[in-house]
Protein backbone atom coordinates (compact mmCIF):
# COMPACT_ATOMS: atom_id res chain seq x y z
CA UNK A 1 0.00 0.00 0.00
CA UNK A 2 2.51 2.32 0.66
CA UNK A 3 4.41 2.02 -2.91
CA UNK A 4 0.81 4.11 -3.94
CA UNK A 5 0.80 6.60 -1.83
CA UNK A 6 4.89 7.15 -2.51
CA UNK A 7 4.19 7.54 -5.79
CA UNK A 8 1.02 9.87 -5.26
CA UNK A 9 2.50 12.29 -2.79
CA UNK A 10 6.43 12.92 -5.05
CA UNK A 11 3.85 13.05 -7.79
CA UNK A 12 3.56 16.54 -9.45
CA UNK A 13 0.21 17.74 -8.36
CA UNK A 14 0.05 20.59 -11.57
CA UNK A 15 0.48 17.20 -13.89
CA UNK A 16 -2.54 15.90 -11.59
CA UNK A 17 -4.91 18.83 -11.78
CA UNK A 18 -3.79 18.89 -15.66
CA UNK A 19 -4.99 15.01 -16.09
CA UNK A 20 -8.46 15.61 -14.24
CA UNK A 21 -8.78 18.91 -16.13
CA UNK A 22 -8.23 16.66 -19.37
CA UNK A 23 -10.51 13.69 -18.40
CA UNK A 24 -13.40 16.59 -17.64
CA UNK A 25 -12.62 17.89 -21.11
CA UNK A 26 -13.69 14.81 -22.70
CA UNK A 27 -16.21 13.27 -19.71
CA UNK A 28 -17.62 16.86 -19.36
CA UNK A 29 -18.17 15.58 -15.48
CA UNK A 30 -17.13 17.90 -12.98
CA UNK A 31 -13.19 18.25 -11.90
CA UNK A 32 -13.98 17.38 -8.17
CA UNK A 33 -16.09 14.86 -8.57
CA UNK A 34 -13.77 13.00 -10.66
CA UNK A 35 -10.53 14.05 -8.28
CA UNK A 36 -12.96 12.90 -5.61
CA UNK A 37 -12.95 9.42 -7.79
CA UNK A 38 -9.03 9.39 -8.20
CA UNK A 39 -8.95 9.87 -5.13
CA UNK A 40 -10.64 6.26 -4.91
CA UNK A 41 -9.14 4.40 -7.25
CA UNK A 42 -5.84 5.38 -5.65
CA UNK A 43 -7.20 3.28 -2.67
CA UNK A 44 -8.95 0.79 -3.99
CA UNK A 45 -7.21 0.09 -7.22
CA UNK A 46 -4.18 0.83 -6.57
CA UNK A 47 -3.63 3.20 -9.80
CA UNK A 48 -2.73 7.05 -10.45
CA UNK A 49 -4.14 9.64 -11.67
CA UNK A 50 -2.10 9.47 -14.66
CA UNK A 51 -3.39 5.66 -14.99
CA UNK A 52 -6.94 6.72 -14.18
CA UNK A 53 -6.72 9.38 -17.67
CA UNK A 54 -5.09 6.55 -19.74
CA UNK A 55 -7.61 4.09 -18.49
CA UNK A 56 -10.27 6.27 -19.19
CA UNK A 57 -11.75 4.84 -16.06
CA UNK A 58 -14.28 7.87 -15.63
CA UNK A 59 -17.90 6.89 -15.46
CA UNK A 60 -16.60 3.00 -16.26
CA UNK A 61 -18.00 0.47 -14.39
CA UNK A 62 -16.09 -1.66 -11.74
CA UNK A 63 -16.41 -5.11 -13.28
CA UNK A 64 -14.36 -3.28 -16.27
CA UNK A 65 -11.48 -1.76 -14.00
CA UNK A 66 -10.81 -5.30 -12.67
CA UNK A 67 -9.71 -6.01 -16.02
CA UNK A 68 -6.48 -3.90 -15.69
CA UNK A 69 -3.19 -4.55 -14.56
CA UNK A 70 -2.41 -2.37 -12.20
CA UNK A 71 0.87 -1.54 -9.96
CA UNK A 72 0.07 -4.25 -7.83
CA UNK A 73 -0.71 -6.98 -10.59
CA UNK A 74 2.73 -5.69 -12.42
CA UNK A 75 4.73 -7.00 -9.50
CA UNK A 76 2.84 -9.93 -8.65
CA UNK A 77 3.53 -11.15 -12.56
CA UNK A 78 7.36 -9.57 -11.64
CA UNK A 79 7.66 -11.74 -8.40
CA UNK A 80 5.60 -14.98 -9.83
CA UNK A 81 7.26 -15.42 -12.97
CA UNK A 82 10.85 -13.91 -12.48
CA UNK A 83 13.60 -15.40 -9.83
CA UNK A 84 15.48 -13.03 -8.39
CA UNK A 85 18.69 -15.12 -8.59
CA UNK A 86 19.04 -14.40 -11.81
CA UNK A 87 17.93 -10.55 -12.51
CA UNK A 88 21.12 -9.08 -12.42
CA UNK A 89 21.73 -11.72 -15.49
CA UNK A 90 19.30 -9.14 -17.14
CA UNK A 91 20.04 -5.65 -15.39
CA UNK A 92 23.65 -6.10 -15.75
CA UNK A 93 24.07 -4.76 -19.46
CA UNK A 94 27.30 -6.85 -20.80
CA UNK A 95 25.86 -10.25 -19.17
CA UNK A 96 23.38 -9.68 -20.37
CA UNK A 97 25.00 -9.34 -23.99
CA UNK A 98 26.79 -12.44 -23.35
CA UNK A 99 23.75 -14.37 -23.44
CA UNK A 100 21.86 -12.99 -25.63
CA UNK A 101 24.75 -12.49 -28.76
CA UNK A 102 23.10 -14.79 -30.85
CA UNK A 103 20.06 -12.46 -31.16
CA UNK A 104 21.95 -9.14 -31.19
CA UNK A 105 23.34 -8.42 -34.50
CA UNK A 106 25.97 -6.14 -33.28
CA UNK A 107 29.73 -6.77 -31.96
CA UNK A 108 30.52 -5.73 -28.52
CA UNK A 109 34.01 -5.46 -26.03
CA UNK A 110 33.93 -5.60 -22.41
CA UNK A 111 36.91 -2.41 -22.16
CA UNK A 112 37.66 -3.09 -18.47
CA UNK A 113 38.79 -6.80 -19.50
CA UNK A 114 40.02 -6.22 -22.95
CA UNK A 115 43.79 -5.33 -23.74
CA UNK A 116 44.57 -1.86 -26.03
CA UNK A 117 45.27 -4.13 -28.29
CA UNK A 118 41.43 -5.69 -28.49
CA UNK A 119 40.56 -2.18 -28.51
CA UNK A 120 42.18 -1.17 -31.92
CA UNK A 121 40.73 -4.77 -33.20
CA UNK A 122 37.66 -3.69 -32.50
CA UNK A 123 37.59 -0.18 -33.59
CA UNK A 124 39.14 -1.70 -37.49
CA UNK A 125 36.54 -0.48 -40.02
CA UNK A 126 34.05 1.61 -38.08
CA UNK A 127 33.29 4.93 -38.02
CA UNK A 128 31.21 4.79 -34.89
CA UNK A 129 31.18 3.08 -31.60
CA UNK A 130 28.61 3.43 -28.76
CA UNK A 131 29.70 3.25 -25.15
CA UNK A 132 27.51 2.38 -22.27
CA UNK A 133 27.87 0.95 -18.55
CA UNK A 134 26.64 -2.04 -16.56
CA UNK A 135 24.03 -0.37 -14.02
CA UNK A 136 26.47 -1.51 -11.41
CA UNK A 137 29.78 0.63 -12.48
CA UNK A 138 30.60 4.14 -11.99
CA UNK A 139 29.90 4.99 -15.68
CA UNK A 140 26.15 4.38 -14.79
CA UNK A 141 24.32 7.17 -16.96
CA UNK A 142 27.00 7.40 -19.56
CA UNK A 143 25.31 6.68 -22.79
CA UNK A 144 27.27 8.27 -26.54
CA UNK A 145 28.43 7.28 -29.65
CA UNK A 146 32.15 7.89 -30.50
CA UNK A 147 32.81 9.07 -34.35
CA UNK A 148 36.14 7.25 -35.11
CA UNK A 149 38.04 8.16 -37.80
CA UNK A 150 42.03 8.86 -38.70
CA UNK A 151 42.55 11.16 -36.25
CA UNK A 152 41.06 9.61 -33.16
CA UNK A 153 43.17 9.09 -30.69
CA UNK A 154 42.37 5.61 -29.94
CA UNK A 155 44.43 5.55 -26.90
CA UNK A 156 43.07 8.25 -25.06
CA UNK A 157 39.66 6.61 -25.80
CA UNK A 158 40.26 3.25 -24.73
CA UNK A 159 41.70 4.83 -21.47
CA UNK A 160 38.43 7.10 -21.14
CA UNK A 161 36.43 3.87 -21.73
CA UNK A 162 38.21 2.10 -19.26
CA UNK A 163 37.81 4.29 -16.42
CA UNK A 164 34.59 5.21 -16.84
CA UNK A 165 33.94 1.30 -16.70
CA UNK A 166 32.65 1.51 -20.16
CA UNK A 167 31.68 -1.74 -22.94
CA UNK A 168 31.46 -0.75 -26.23
CA UNK A 169 29.00 -1.74 -28.86
CA UNK A 170 28.95 -1.22 -33.00
CA UNK A 171 26.08 1.36 -33.15
CA UNK A 172 23.12 0.80 -34.33
CA UNK A 173 21.99 1.56 -38.23
CA UNK A 174 18.32 1.39 -38.21
CA UNK A 175 15.83 0.19 -41.12
CA UNK A 176 15.68 3.64 -43.50
CA UNK A 177 12.06 2.95 -43.25
CA UNK A 178 11.82 3.55 -38.98
CA UNK A 179 14.26 6.58 -39.53
CA UNK A 180 11.30 8.34 -41.09
CA UNK A 181 9.45 8.24 -37.74
CA UNK A 182 12.25 9.92 -36.01
CA UNK A 183 16.41 10.17 -37.83
CA UNK A 184 17.87 11.51 -34.27
CA UNK A 185 17.01 8.21 -32.17
CA UNK A 186 16.78 4.42 -32.41
CA UNK A 187 12.82 4.22 -32.67
CA UNK A 188 12.50 0.59 -30.62
CA UNK A 189 9.37 -2.01 -31.06
CA UNK A 190 8.64 -2.61 -27.40
CA UNK A 191 7.50 -6.94 -27.47
CA UNK A 192 6.49 -8.10 -24.02
CA UNK A 193 6.73 -11.91 -23.71
CA UNK A 194 5.29 -14.24 -20.95
CA UNK A 195 6.43 -18.38 -20.82
CA UNK A 196 3.56 -20.47 -19.64
CA UNK A 197 4.02 -23.87 -17.19
CA UNK A 198 5.09 -25.71 -20.96
CA UNK A 199 7.54 -23.04 -21.62
CA UNK A 200 5.61 -21.90 -24.57
CA UNK A 201 6.22 -17.71 -25.49
CA UNK A 202 3.26 -15.88 -25.44
CA UNK A 203 3.15 -12.64 -26.99
CA UNK A 204 1.03 -10.15 -24.84
CA UNK A 205 1.74 -7.03 -26.68
CA UNK A 206 4.25 -4.49 -28.87
CA UNK A 207 4.32 -0.59 -28.94
CA UNK A 208 5.87 1.40 -31.24
CA UNK A 209 8.07 3.95 -29.45
CA UNK A 210 9.18 7.48 -31.39
CA UNK A 211 11.78 10.01 -30.53
CA UNK A 212 10.66 13.88 -30.83
CA UNK A 213 12.38 16.95 -31.66
CA UNK A 214 16.43 17.03 -30.89
CA UNK A 215 15.91 13.66 -28.67
CA UNK A 216 18.12 11.40 -29.09
CA UNK A 217 16.45 8.54 -27.69
CA UNK A 218 12.75 7.36 -27.95
CA UNK A 219 12.11 7.14 -23.97
CA UNK A 220 8.55 8.18 -23.34
CA UNK A 221 10.07 9.42 -20.19
CA UNK A 222 11.99 11.62 -22.16
CA UNK A 223 9.22 13.41 -24.06
CA UNK A 224 8.90 10.66 -26.72
CA UNK A 225 5.77 9.28 -27.57
CA UNK A 226 4.17 5.48 -28.57
CA UNK A 227 1.33 3.84 -29.47
CA UNK A 228 0.10 0.14 -29.45
CA UNK A 229 0.46 -1.73 -32.78
CA UNK A 230 -1.80 -4.15 -34.77
CA UNK A 231 -1.29 -7.63 -35.25
CA UNK A 232 0.70 -6.91 -38.13
CA UNK A 233 2.38 -4.67 -37.13
CA UNK A 234 0.68 -1.28 -38.03
CA UNK A 235 -0.11 2.19 -36.42
CA UNK A 236 -3.93 2.04 -36.48
CA UNK A 237 -4.41 4.56 -33.72
CA UNK A 238 -2.91 7.94 -32.42
CA UNK A 239 0.28 8.18 -30.79
CA UNK A 240 0.24 9.32 -26.94
CA UNK A 241 2.80 11.79 -25.46
CA UNK A 242 2.76 11.44 -21.49
CA UNK A 243 4.57 14.76 -21.26
CA UNK A 244 1.40 16.71 -23.28
CA UNK A 245 -0.96 14.57 -22.49
CA UNK A 246 -2.31 14.41 -26.10
CA UNK A 247 -2.40 12.41 -28.59
CA UNK A 248 -0.84 12.95 -32.38
CA UNK A 249 -1.71 11.62 -35.68
CA UNK A 250 1.28 13.10 -37.10
CA UNK A 251 4.79 13.31 -35.84
CA UNK A 252 5.18 16.38 -33.58
CA UNK A 253 8.03 17.53 -35.06
CA UNK A 254 8.35 16.55 -38.59
CA UNK A 255 4.48 16.31 -39.50
CA UNK A 256 4.78 12.99 -41.03
CA UNK A 257 1.83 11.12 -40.83
CA UNK A 258 1.83 8.30 -38.53
CA UNK A 259 -1.61 6.62 -39.12
CA UNK A 260 -0.74 3.47 -41.38
CA UNK A 261 2.66 3.18 -40.83
CA UNK A 262 3.95 -0.53 -40.86
CA UNK A 263 7.27 -1.74 -39.53
CA UNK A 264 9.12 -3.81 -41.23
CA UNK A 265 10.32 -7.09 -40.13
CA UNK A 266 7.42 -7.15 -37.50
CA UNK A 267 6.26 -10.68 -37.86
CA UNK A 268 10.32 -11.58 -37.77
CA UNK A 269 10.70 -9.17 -34.29
CA UNK A 270 7.94 -11.36 -32.90
CA UNK A 271 9.54 -14.58 -33.38
CA UNK A 272 12.69 -13.05 -32.42
CA UNK A 273 11.47 -12.67 -28.99
CA UNK A 274 9.50 -15.19 -28.91
CA UNK A 275 13.15 -17.40 -28.99
CA UNK A 276 15.18 -15.12 -26.74
CA UNK A 277 12.34 -15.96 -24.60
CA UNK A 278 13.42 -19.53 -24.32
CA UNK A 279 17.04 -18.74 -23.61
CA UNK A 280 16.95 -17.73 -19.74
CA UNK A 281 13.62 -20.12 -18.56
CA UNK A 282 14.12 -18.05 -15.01
CA UNK A 283 12.65 -14.88 -16.27
CA UNK A 284 9.68 -15.70 -17.54
CA UNK A 285 8.25 -12.07 -17.92
CA UNK A 286 10.46 -9.42 -20.13
CA UNK A 287 9.81 -6.62 -22.27
CA UNK A 288 12.32 -6.68 -25.44
CA UNK A 289 13.01 -3.57 -26.31
CA UNK A 290 13.72 -4.13 -30.39
CA UNK A 291 15.45 -2.25 -32.98
CA UNK A 292 14.64 -3.05 -37.06
CA UNK A 293 18.03 -2.71 -38.90
CA UNK A 294 18.29 -3.03 -42.67
CA UNK A 295 18.99 -6.78 -42.54
CA UNK A 296 15.93 -7.70 -39.84
CA UNK A 297 15.27 -7.02 -36.27
CA UNK A 298 17.81 -7.42 -33.53
CA UNK A 299 17.57 -6.98 -29.59
CA UNK A 300 18.83 -4.04 -27.83
CA UNK A 301 17.87 -5.21 -24.38
CA UNK A 302 15.42 -7.30 -22.21
CA UNK A 303 12.99 -5.55 -19.47
CA UNK A 304 12.27 -7.99 -16.30
CA UNK A 305 9.70 -5.43 -15.22
CA UNK A 306 8.03 -4.04 -18.36
CA UNK A 307 5.57 -1.00 -17.99
CA UNK A 308 1.71 -1.95 -17.55
CA UNK A 309 0.06 1.24 -18.41
CA UNK A 310 1.31 1.94 -22.24
CA UNK A 311 -0.34 -1.26 -23.23
CA UNK A 312 -3.63 -0.15 -21.73
CA UNK A 313 -3.75 3.27 -22.79
CA UNK A 314 -7.46 3.71 -24.04
CA UNK A 315 -6.32 6.80 -26.50
CA UNK A 316 -3.89 3.92 -27.99
CA UNK A 317 -6.08 1.00 -28.25
CA UNK A 318 -9.39 2.26 -28.20
CA UNK A 319 -10.48 -0.56 -25.78
CA UNK A 320 -11.96 0.05 -22.70
CA UNK A 321 -10.75 -3.41 -21.31
CA UNK A 322 -7.68 -3.95 -20.08
CA UNK A 323 -4.96 -7.36 -20.26
CA UNK A 324 -5.17 -8.49 -16.83
CA UNK A 325 -7.84 -11.59 -18.27
CA UNK A 326 -5.27 -12.53 -20.63
CA UNK A 327 -2.01 -12.50 -18.40
CA UNK A 328 -4.62 -14.94 -16.22
CA UNK A 329 -5.32 -17.16 -19.07
CA UNK A 330 -1.60 -18.00 -19.87
CA UNK A 331 -0.46 -18.15 -16.26
CA UNK A 332 -3.77 -20.64 -14.40
CA UNK A 333 -2.75 -23.20 -17.84
CA UNK A 334 -2.37 -26.25 -16.43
Amino acid sequence: MSSIFDRFELSSFQRLFNNAKAVHEYSHKPTLLILADMAQCILRDHIGYMEYNLFHFVGKAQKLRDTYVTFDYSQHLFKTLNDPEYLPLFNDKLSFNKIFKEYLGREFLDVSEASFDDFVVFCKGKNKIFAKPNDSCSGKGIYRNFAIDKDTNLKELYGYLKDKHLFVEDSIVQHEKMSMLHSSSINTVRVTTVLDKKDTAHVMYALQRIGIGDMSVDNVGSGGIYTVLSEDGRIVNPCWSDKTISTYTEHPTSGMPLIGFEVPYFKEALELCRKAALVEKHIRYVGWDIAISDKGPIIVEGNPLPGYDMPQNYFVTNKDTGLKPAFEEILNQE
